[in-house]
């Protein structure tokens, strides 16, 4: 008994990480759709002017990785109706043997039954049963021959109710099966449907693929002009750069007067919380918009058309929808709102030990020393008229060092 409710534990818990992972499956290809559909939206805006532009390539560059990412997911979930459509099979085959065994032993009940009312006929029936018991020779014979007639008439009941009995379970077998065979017609439909959006995705892919090669052809004509266009974006980056770490540099400074006017040497109490909290909320963390896809990712990268030149990302660079609302991604204290010279306006938010930087910005609408929560609104990503694109900045400092946003975002990229 103890074996047989472990196995049924055992299978229970497979079914609830079966749906878990199928719902996984759904948010993952949602999430991946969504992507496709900005960057979609970002081509179709830009494309007029690609031949001149770096930021359709690096559009196009994203759309294909995301389109890839989807045919990944639909052979997932291919692979799974796959295996859907093997144990149903399986389950029809077991239904039909289950309605085979039935059959037989219902004919092997209709054969007896039929035995009995023949018997039955040719003893013409229940006056001659009258008749059997009232001739016998004595009272114990006939109790006896009374004894036999129920047993007979009970026999003759018993194959009625277990023949009727046999005709509603095959009955509810052959339903079942109709109701499986229904099941599996839409799964193969259903795979079939995925098939082919998967090769359609494949044959995109691959039209993308030849357009970003014309287009790196065409772009390296170019080189001077966008060589300086690189140069002038790296610039205004380090400038960035060196003004958070300024920033940095005087919060963390203030953090240690403050501790040695109160004689101590580490945080506040408070700071080491939210230092804490944050920390443990590695991989968890929200968005800093409510939709978007990241186009450029965290760290060294060697330029897609120019090989010898290599950039530095001290963050991620997000695509996002017009006038998106800016959320902090964890609880903290506003430390700065700064200009960044033809970026738009920036705000730093200290987390304790941990700061986050939110570049990009056309309205803010947070104030300095003010204290904001996680997923609270602190302001509106800019419109780029030039680029045609509302794109936001965003980083992630322990300290004085820069850390890769995707490891503390969930599902970053």
């Amino acid at each position: 008994m103890k074996k047989f409710k472990f196995f049924l534990f055992l299978v229970v818990v497979s079914k609830i990480v079966i749906a878990q992972s199928k719902d996984d499956l759904k948010k993952e290809k949602k999430k991946i759709e969504n992507e496709i559909k900005i960057t979609n939206g970002l081509l179709e805006k830009t494309k007029q002017n690609k031949l001149k532009s770096l930021n359709y390539l690096n559009a196009l560059s994203t759309q294909i990785e995301k389109e890839e990412s989807l045919v990944k997911m639909l052979n997932i979930e291919i692979k799974l109706k796959e295996r859907k459509i093997k144990n149903i099979n399986k389950t029809i085959l077991e239904s039909k043997e289950t309605i085979s065994t039935k059959e037989a032993e219902l004919e092997t009940l209709m054969e007896n039954y039929s035995k009995i009312i023949f018997s039955y006929s040719k003893n013409k029936g229940l006056k001659d049963q009258l008749m059997f018991i009232i001739s016998s020779d004595d009272f114990n014979q006939a109790y006896k021959r009374l004894l036999y007639v129920k047993q007979y008439t009970t026999q003759r009941k018993n194959y009625s109710i277990q023949i009727s009995k046999e005709q509603n379970e095959i009955k509810q077998e052959i339903n079942k099966l109709e109701l499986i065979k229904q099941e599996l017609e839409e799964n193969t439909f259903q795979k079939k449907k995925l098939y082919e959006n998967k090769y359609e995705n494949l044959s995109e892919i691959s039209d993308k693929k030849t357009e970003k090669e014309q287009l790196i052809s065409k772009l390296v004509k170019s080189e001077k002009y966008f060589k300086r266009e690189l140069k002038e974006k790296q610039k205004r980056a380090n400038e960035l750069d060196e003004k958070i770490r300024k920033i940095i540099e005087e919060e963390i400074k203030k953090a240690r007067e403050l501790a040695e006017k109160s004689n101590k040497l580490n945080l506040s109490p408070e700071a080491l919380e939210l230092t804490k909290k944050f920390a443990e909320n590695k991989r968890k963390l929200p968005w800093p918009v409510e939709t978007g896809v990241v186009i450029q990712k965290f760290g060294n990268k060697k330029h897609q058309i120019f090989s010898e030149v290599q950039t530095f990302n001290n963050g991620v660079d997000i695509v996002t929808e017009k006038n998106a609302k800016v959320n902090a991604i964890f609880d903290g204290k506003i430390s700065r709102i700064f200009v960044v010279k033809g970026e738009g306006k920036a705000v730093l938010i200290s987390h304790g030990e941990f700061y986050t930087v939110y570049s990009g910005l056309q309205d803010v609408v947070v104030e300095t020393g003010e204290k904001v929560l996680t997923r609270e609104k602190i302001g509106e990503v800019r419109y780029n008229e030039k680029e045609q694109r509302s794109l936001l900045h965003f980083e992630i400092w322990k300290g004085y060092d820069k850390v890769d946003p995707g490891d503390w975002i969930y599902k970053l990229y």
